[in-house]
């Protein structure tokens, strides 16, 4: 039971209210926080929605909802996944591992505060990574997500409240936004200097990456990174010319998203080429890959070109060759042709100048 208490009283020329609330549990004081207000109106409301709040944690006690850190709930959430026919994709995976790591996941879900929330993407922006606003946003969203399902899915005394009132500070102190659609393609002679540096690259001993194959592969397939080191021999239908790319990233779950694309240019002579060492055509680290790349484009002076901008850049190529959104879609995957316009597809003034000129 929860109750409250007001008393009016001076505080040298003003008059003020101190206001009491407690909660008893067989017949002992459990819980007791004070404040003191200027108003009687400001302390009835915060007494009034202190009781409510206590009154709520205590009925889905009563209702057999069990407390338990929010680490915990992560797991438990992790672990239902991924017996269901929809787990996690790999950036929600890796996000939550990032999450558990920090003192937020030791807190107990249903005590989880609005401040809370806003405590943890400071933390996470003053991290070494360095994230930007877009990707905190993505670890606040899955923490809203956890703590919405929480209750209904695994049992769990937990709301996405904190969640929703943390926003306001969130976007004030522009630790979150939305992020920005990019449209870094390569310029000039850029695919000449990096074909040529991986080339330098790849005669030393000690690099066992085929980083000219798979830059040439991501730039004739539109596949991620991720998807190209996935690619398996017996996935490759050499008469058909198409292979199959297993669990594609997708807003439904990569799981068994699987999709045959057609193996267009020179895509089909590269994959060929490479030894048959592993059931893997290309079996190498993605992350290796794309450190490769970045180092490769610091010690060029290429600035602001990211590996997944070769996934852009090869869907605007096919675009410019003549195929259509819907046929360019097969290829990279995309069921919304939207998203393809918008984020994928980048044609160039230069191109459309070129275009009418062979018009003419």
């Amino acid at each position: 039971m929860a109750f409250y208490s007001i008393n009016k009283r001076l505080r040298g020329e003003r008059t003020v209210y101190s206001t009491s609330v407690k909660q008893k549990n067989k017949g002992k004081i459990v819980f007791s926080k004070s404040k003191t207000f200027t108003s009687r109106t400001s302390a009835l409301k915060w007494a009034r929605g202190l009781i409510t709040q206590l009154e709520a944690d205590e009925t889905s006690l009563v209702a057999g909802y069990k407390e338990v850190s929010f680490g915990e709930l992560i797991v438990e959430y992790e672990n239902y996944k991924a017996k269901s026919n929809r787990p996690l994709g790999r950036t929600a995976s890796f996000t939550y591992r990032i999450i558990r790591n920090y003192p937020i996941s030791h807190l107990i879900a249903s005590k989880i505060k609005s401040h809370d929330i806003v405590h943890y993407c400071m933390a996470r922006k003053e991290s070494e990574s360095q994230p930007g606003p877009a990707t905190i946003a993505i670890d606040v969203s899955l923490i809203r997500k956890v703590l919405r399902i929480g209750k209904s899915l695994l049992g769990v005394n937990c709301t996405q409240q904190p969640v929703i009132e943390a926003y306001q500070a969130l976007y004030d102190l522009k630790l979150i936004a939305r992020s920005t659609a990019r449209k870094r393609r390569l310029e000039g002679n850029e695919y000449d200097k990096l074909l040529a540096f991986f080339e330098q690259k790849e005669q030393r001993r000690s690099t066992v990456i085929p980083y000219r194959a798979i830059f040439k592969i991501s730039l004739a397939t539109c596949l991620r990174i991720s998807e190209v080191t996935s690619l398996r021999w017996e996935d490759l239908n050499i008469s058909a010319s198409t292979i199959l790319v297993r669990d594609r990233k997708n807003p439904n779950g990569s799981k068994g998203n699987h999709t045959e694309i057609p193996l267009l240019g020179e895509a089909l002579p590269i994959i060929r080429s490479q030894p048959r060492v592993s059931d893997f055509i290309f079996p190498v680290n993605p992350r290796s890959v794309t450190a490769g790349f970045q180092r490769a484009c610091k010690k060029l002076g290429i600035v602001d070109l990211r590996y997944h901008d070769l996934r852009r850049e090869a869907a605007t190529r096919l675009i410019e060759s003549g195929y259509t959104v819907e046929e360019v879609a097969t290829v990279t995957g995309h069921k919304d042709l939207n998203i393809l316009w918008q984020v994928y597809t980048q044609i160039t003034p230069a191109h459309l100048l070129k275009k009418n000129q062979n018009i003419v």
